[in-house]
């Protein structure tokens, strides 16, 4: 039987940037290596699990200040790369993410206009 594909609802953009991840006992650094508003694929120096719960400190290009984002869990993993779901994120967090993701979805549209 086919494995159906569930489309997702927020734009995902590729992106290079550091990373804190922290929870249960552990402290780990890493690159993101695209993101969303509600999901992230994190390269990163210290093993996770399946159902963990974390939380990043983001440093996304180009801007003066951290992003903390609380609430975050782990969805897949294969080897050091691993999937994160955005399950609670401060307003103002979520604002910076989705003004990050707008700008970088707008830069790749106009440099491929002609």
């Amino acid at each position: 039987m086919a494995k159906s594909h569930t489309s997702r609802s927020h734009s995902r953009v590729p992106v290079s940037c550091f990373l804190y991840y922290l929870g249960e006992g552990l402290v780990g650094t890493g690159k993101v290596c695209d993101l969303s508003v509600k999901g992230w694929r994190i390269e990163g120096d210290k093993p996770v699990t399946v159902g963990m719960k974390l939380t990043l400190r983001v440093f996304l290009p180009d801007q003066p200040k951290a992003i903390d984002v609380e609430g975050v869990t782990v969805q897949w993993v294969k080897d050091r790369v691993f999937g994160l779901e955005t399950v609670k994120m401060n307003a103002g967090a979520e604002a910076r993410i989705h003004r990050f993701v707008e700008s970088v979805v707008k830069s790749s549209d106009s440099s491929r206009v002609a």
